[in-house]
């Protein structure tokens, strides 16, 4: 109860001193309570779910409820019939996504990256081989951007695991190794004027690196790094559309690396603060996480003018266990035909929007959407504690846990990427388990 009581409190404020609807006070207190627990956890257990709860919050609940207050036109339905699903529907999504806190203990997280780190420091060439696989992965994806992900994500990604690597192994090299992930990232956010995985990535590692430091992470480091998180995320969205407008052309694969423009548009943003420090910016940024918009937009079109899916969504379970070479028509990821099919909202070759996993199950059940919450967030949450099982045994396991849920933090996808990038993720790793294993090398 005594962690309840600050949102309770919060709820009271926001209803009583202002216009704000119950339902809207009760999701801006509901995401303050994700961000407490989120806090609260972060660097004495691995807080993955509490930050994919989280972030989910922020994009269902608190940026929609901002909305409402401020510009309500820009929503598809009222407020009322919006709530009405994505209160109960997060709620059910949460305590899946938690799995009810049974693991989630800092003795036994702390455990396993020092089980880590004394497994690394007697293997490391491990991580050297991960970073020449992570580093050709890079060379495909910037060769062939639509190149099958096994041969281009997935590898580039190795790169990432590596670090992780680098980190716990204690290695002498471990600064220029680190060095050169950092630099391989930062030259393809350049090259693709794609900002995304610079920031998953940066959180991934803040939440798996923070438990294994020795004297933990005070209260007053939390708030300073949050605080710069929120800089840093006002800075690339002030910058991102002039890059884009710049570097991309009509196509996906339209699109060049400008280095000279980037330092150009940083270096005029940090000389003018007041481009960056307004209500107008803040708030235009804070938008581009409303997800509200997407699961309003079906809302207000099913079932009026498109009738429920009625489990077309769980067709995304058995697609990734299928390779593209054998069914060259399996569906792409990305969520172009929901967003074509279940609201009115337009998309270029450029851009991508998704109705996000919550948005699939009312599409498909409704109002039943709230019980797919749940099951959804079983499913994310199960992958994290079999992984931490698995660990027992391989203890390296629970560095390859950010590669599988790289695609699972952000509600801005749908079902068959967050369920693809954590089966894909997995087979993949077991193939190069199994390899290595043939030739006699540790990961």
């Amino acid at each position: 109860m005594k962690r309840l009581l600050p949102a309770f409190l919060l709820f009271l404020v926001i209803y009583q001193g202002s216009a704000a609807t119950a339902c809207e006070a009760l999701a801006v207190a509901a995401s303050a309570y994700t961000f407490q627990q989120f806090i609260t956890r972060l660097g004495r257990t691995i807080a993955l779910m509490e930050c994919i709860g989280f972030i989910a919050s922020v994009e269902l609940l608190l940026v929609p409820a901002v909305t409402y207050w401020v510009f309500p036109a820009s929503m598809p339905v009222d407020s009322a019939t919006y709530f009405a699903f994505i209160l109960p529907a997060y709620s059910a999504f949460y305590i899946g996504v938690l799995g009810l806190g049974t693991w989630q203990t800092a003795d036994s997280h702390r455990q396993y990256l020092q089980a880590v780190a004394v497994y690394l420091r007697q293997n490391q060439t491990g991580g050297i081989v991960l970073l020449v696989i992570g580093l050709a992965g890079f060379a495909v994806r910037a060769v062939m951007p639509a190149a099958p992900s096994f041969v281009g994500l997935l590898p580039a990604n190795c790169l990432f695991v590596s670090a992780f690597y680098a980190y716990y192994s204690r290695s002498k090299y471990r600064l220029i190794h680190i060095s050169s992930v950092v630099i391989a990232l930062l030259a393809y956010t350049v090259w693709s004027g794609m900002f995304g995985e610079l920031f998953l990535w940066g959180i991934l590692v803040i939440v798996f690196v923070s438990p294994g430091i020795q004297d933990g992470l005070t209260t007053r480091l939390k708030s300073a790094g949050l605080v710069a998180a929120c800089l840093l995320l006002l800075l690339v969205q002030s910058i991102k559309g002039e890059y884009r407008y710049n570097t991309w052309g009509h196509q996906r694969t339209e699109r060049r690396g400008d280095a000279r423009l980037m330092v150009e548009l940083l270096t005029d943003r940090l000389a003018n603060p007041a481009k960056l420090l307004n209500a107008d910016h803040a708030f235009l940024s804070i938008v581009r996480f409303n997800q509200g918009i997407m699961v309003g937009s079906a809302m207000a079109r099913v079932p009026l003018h498109e009738a429920y899916a009625e489990g077309d969504v769980l067709l995304s379970l058995l697609y990734p266990l299928v390779p593209r070479f054998i069914w060259p028509g399996k569906p792409q990821t990305g969520g172009y035909e929901n967003i074509r099919r279940f609201t009115n909202l337009p998309q270029s070759e450029n851009t991508s929007i998704n109705l996000s996993p919550l948005g699939e199950g009312y599409v498909n059940f409704g109002f039943g959407g709230v019980l797919f919450a749940l099951f959804y967030g079983l499913l994310v949450s199960s992958g994290f504690r079999y992984g931490l099982y698995l660990a027992e045994n391989r203890p390296s396991i629970i560095l390859w846990l950010p590669m599988l849920y790289i695609g699972c933090l952000t509600m801005e996808t749908d079902l068959l990427s967050t369920w693809g990038s954590l089966i894909n993720g997995a087979m993949f790793g077991a193939l190069l388990f199994w390899l290595a294993k043939q030739l006699g090398i540790q990961l």
